[in-house]
């Protein structure tokens, strides 16, 4: 996982390459909803804060207070669109439901944006799984695909 690196932990030598790392306490994994089973621990161990999806559905107030608590007043948002609920949408690889909604997201990330300085943005996960398949189908069409070469 990436915020294992972001936090210090993980391979040494990529670690070495990192300008920085966030101490683990000032990092929270929001809409998270599919664990490993090494998750649990690690978050526990290094202090990782963790909301679920059930924790912001109704308010942003939970992760609000969190913020303000840690002092942050900078944010960087890494946003990992399978926490999109896969039954509203599927952006990512896997289809993942019970996930929060495109609108809770956008709340989300619109309250946090209201109370704090966003310094960075991420998107990631995104897999257009519909273009892939519209390009093996659409594999061999006159005037779209490359013929193939003449002897």
């Amino acid at each position: 996982m990436a915020v294992a690196a972001l936090t210090g932990h993980g391979d040494a030598d990529i670690l070495r390459l990192l300008p920085a790392t966030v101490p683990p306490e000032r990092v929270a994994l929001v809409g998270l909803h599919e664990w490993t089973e090494d998750d649990f621990p690690h978050v526990a161990a290094w202090g990782i804060t963790a909301f679920s999806p059930d924790d912001l559905r109704e308010s942003t107030r939970p992760l609000l207070a969190w913020l303000a608590a840690t002092g942050c007043s900078r944010v960087a948002i890494h946003f990992d669109v399978d926490t999109v609920d896969s039954n509203e949408i599927v952006l990512g690889l896997g289809a993942l439901p019970d996930g929060l909604s495109s609108a809770q997201v956008r709340r989300i990330i619109a309250d946090v944006a209201a109370g704090t300085d966003v310094v960075g943005l991420t998107i990631a996960e995104f897999f257009p799984r519909q273009v892939m398949h519209l390009q093996q189908i659409l594999q061999g069409f006159p005037l779209i695909s490359t013929p193939p070469s003449a002897p």
